[in-house]
């Protein structure tokens, strides 16, 4: 293992934070090669994110040992704390990954409901403003003193609802999203305490990370992180379609962030509003789901709404409806779908594939995902991810070819060079 440098990396910086953000989407995902590539160039395996959770928590929660272990290698912190007071042995218990319950244990790991743990870690007052304290009533809200607006800027839009600009906060470039009191019907736009703890707990490398949120006067304020690059309806209005590889890839980013959030317990979290314009890209080139927490901004259902009405809320094949029609945009490069009516359920579009570039295996796919009734999304992922093999494989047998064929080449290139030399002396 390579010495690593002391690189300090500051997450007041907007660069920094970038980089942050790759390394710890690498914990989360368990990308072992990328995760050791970044350590080696330097980065500290401390670093932390918004909310102070370090590589090391994100890969306790997802149960990635190889990860904790690589982590340990490069001296760690074991018993950091993040916003929540815990520390990766809390994650990996609350979880249940009892292999790296050990592996954390051995290492020195502590838990917080370890007494003696506890009374030796210093108070952490200044981290009220934004400490989550698990308290059923507890209103957890950014102060709004705390955005900085001075080289604040309008960005491209972030989602379907609201209007986005890009402040800062605590140093950091974040995301200030204005909700309106009217969405789809007049109602007056809140987050309860319980959905806004319930949203800044959310954690996956393919859902946008909500940070908190403001209540002024009529108007609902979403602090979001901030990703520059554009999001996916204004990649396809550049690019038309997509190539193959690449639909690929947004697919199973769309659908890994969305099967986390229908498998959320104890209940789904249903989007609702799945469209290309809430879908993101970050720095590393994959998908970000937005705007999940829009379905939570209403009141609480009236007790007249009948059974009908709270079960289409709760729909969780709309979401995966609206996924297909993605996809298919995103080979086929239709731009006449309007995801307002496909997530009002009011579809009159009819997939074709007349001269398509699609394999049939996902034209099928698609064709499922758009009927009545489609499949969930762990069952798309399993689709995806082996026609992603089977791309891989392809490609893999394609590229040995060509080096083989290059390598004949070069052969009868360098016999023919011996062969001139020797001729004219």
């Amino acid at each position: 293992m390579g010495q690593r440098q002391n690189h300090d990396y500051d997450v007041s910086s907007g660069f920094d934070m970038q980089l942050i953000g790759n390394f710890l989407s690498f914990a989360s995902r368990g990308d072992r090669v990328g995760l050791n590539q970044m350590l080696r160039d330097g980065i500290s395996p401390d670093v932390q994110d918004y909310d102070r959770r370090t590589a090391l928590h994100l890969a306790a929660s997802e149960g990635h040992a190889p990860i904790v272990e690589l982590l340990l290698l490069y001296k760690a912190n074991v018993n950091l704390i993040d916003r929540w007071n815990r520390t990766p042995l809390t994650d990996a218990r609350l979880y249940g990954h009892r292999d790296i319950c050990r592996i954390l244990e051995v290492n020195g790991g502590k838990d917080m409901d370890d007494k003696d743990f506890i009374n030796d870690q210093p108070t952490l007052n200044d981290q009220a403003p934004m400490t989550v304290r698990h308290e059923p009533d507890s209103n957890e809200v950014i102060d709004i003193s705390e955005l900085n607006t001075d080289k604040s800027s309008v960005i491209n839009p972030q989602g379907v609802y609201g209007e986005s600009e890009k402040v800062k906060w605590r140093g950091t470039w974040v995301v200030k999203t204005v909700i309106k009191s009217q969405i789809q019907q007049p109602v007056k736009m809140i987050l309860s305490s319980k959905d806004n703890t319930l949203l800044q707990e959310l954690r996956h490398p393919n859902i946008l990370q909500f940070l908190g949120s403001i209540v002024q006067g009529e108007e609902m304020i979403l602090i979001t992180e901030y990703l520059p690059k554009d999001n996916l309806a204004l990649i396809l209005k550049k690019k038309g379609h997509l190539d193959f590889p690449t639909a690929l890839r947004y697919a199973l980013d769309i659908a890994r962030g969305m099967n986390y959030l229908h498998k959320h317990k104890p209940k789904p979290i249903v989007h609702n509003n799945l469209d290309p314009r809430n879908l993101l890209q970050d720095e590393s080139g994959h998908l970000k789901i937005g705007e999940y927490w829009v379905q939570m901004l209403y009141e609480q259902i009236q007790p007249n709404q009948d059974a009908s009405q709270i079960n289409e809320i709760c729909d969780t094949k709309k979401d995966v409806r609206a996924f297909g029609f993605i996809l298919y945009q995103m080979l086929e490069g239709r731009q006449d779908i309007n995801f307002d009516y496909i997530n009002l359920n009011f579809v009159d579009f009819e997939i074709k594939f007349p001269i398509s570039r699609c394999p049939k295996g996902i034209q099928e796919l698609i064709q499922k995902c758009t009927s009545n009734d489609p499949p969930p999304f762990f069952a798309v992922i399993r689709t995806l991810e082996d026609v992603s093999i089977m791309l891989h494989d392809l490609l893999f047998h394609h590229e040995a070819l060509f080096k083989r064929v290059a390598n004949q080449v070069l052969k009868f290139v360098i016999v023919g060079i011996i062969y001139l030399i020797t001729l004219f002396r």
